[in-house]
């Protein structure tokens, strides 16, 4: 989805493009992502009105319409804004509608705004200023990241609640607003914390560094893109240092990026710069084809070797003879589990 510095760059273009215009139509492709919260059809209630204001809230954008009432959009996973050159009605050259077009709003003397959406996950709302609270996620959002109540002492508050790992937390948008996969990895590189690590296992040192961490790297993004100047459907991610870059070499140290299943999605992180907390862990930095990088695990005992060495499948799970579908069964013949390929893959931690 666009993140928040993503949002920033296209709040801006947007601002300079639109606003201040009068909207003359307004269609949808897709009514799937539309979620109307007035009474009257789409292009009805919007033709005629002015575009007064765009701005970012979190990862939703708000568009202010004369009148009192509000869009607001939530992109979700793909989602992209694009603009371009209006239709016959503003002298422009006609341009067929994407598949995916979720929302189009044509302006007087062009351009036009499109919301598109590839896999239609995501939210189009549209209701009057007064009811804007009630919408999912978009009334109960957390902490502003970029504005003056973000605080240490906010912070604190915010954290100090949690029992969860460090990388879902920065996530919830209930929490902070507002972080996605990207810049959740990127954050906890440059705060050096593994992405398992349990936010109520941080020392004050580690939550000083989260805090001071999350607005440096957002900032930093912002200016990265704003430099580029792209258009706003463009999406700048080749400046990250982790996210994206696993089977690469650190940027820093040099050891390899390295993805883990955190939740219900990949977080990439360097195993050197962000060593493991928990003895659960895999110790990525151990290489099984040259020297050693970290420090060698603890050798096993004879009795530990009889009872967790790896079965005929290599699952390492409590030897016994396995049943048809390869899981292994323990002394009265239960199976006891599954290897999964996503448990080897993470550590199971």
């Amino acid at each position: 989805m666009p993140e928040l510095p993503d949002l920033v760059h296209v709040e801006a273009g947007l601002r300079a493009a639109v606003v201040g215009k009068r909207i003359i139509a307004a269609r949808t492709g897709d009514p799937t992502v539309l979620r109307l919260m007035v009474p009257e059809p789409l292009a009805t209630v919007l033709a005629g009105r002015r575009l007064e204001g765009v701005e970012r809230r979190g990862h939703f954008l708000r568009f202010a319409v004369e009148g009192g009432l509000v869009i607001v959009i939530n992109a979700m996973l793909v989602g992209r804004y694009q603009l371009v050159a209006g239709g016959p009605e503003d002298g422009g050259t006609p341009k067929k509608d994407p598949r995916a077009l979720g929302l189009a709003l044509v302006f007087e003397g062009g351009p036009e705004l499109r919301y598109v959406d590839e896999k239609r996950m995501g939210k189009v709302y549209l209701a009057r200023a007064e009811d804007e609270a009630t919408i999912p996620v978009y009334g109960k959002l957390g902490l502003p990241l970029l504005s003056p109540a973000y605080t240490r002492a906010a912070f604190e508050k915010v954290i100090a609640r949690r029992r969860d790992q460090v990388r879902p937390f920065l996530m919830d948008k209930a929490a902070l607003a507002s972080i996605g996969n990207a810049y959740a990895d990127e954050i906890l590189f440059a705060a050096k914390l593994h992405p398992k690590t349990f936010c109520n296992k941080l020392d004050a040192a580690a939550r000083d560094a989260l805090y001071e961490a999350i607005p440096r790297v957002l900032q930093e993004a912002i200016e990265e893109i704003r430099r580029r100047d792209e258009p706003i459907d463009v999406k700048v991610r080749d400046f990250l240092k982790v996210r994206g870059r696993d089977g690469k070499p650190c940027l820093v140290c040099g050891t390899t990026i390295r993805a883990v299943r955190v939740g219900d999605g990949d977080a990439c992180f360097c195993p050197t710069c962000q060593p493991e907390t928990r003895k659960l862990f895999i110790n990525w930095t151990i290489s099984t084809s040259g020297p050693s990088k970290g420090p060698a695990p603890p050798a096993m005992g004879s009795a530990e070797r009889s009872s967790s060495a790896p079965d005929a499948n290599g699952s390492g799970l409590p030897n016994g003879p396995a049943n048809k579908s390869g899981a292994p069964k323990g002394p009265a013949g239960r199976v006891v589990g599954r290897v999964k390929r996503r448990g080897i893959r993470d550590g199971g931690a």
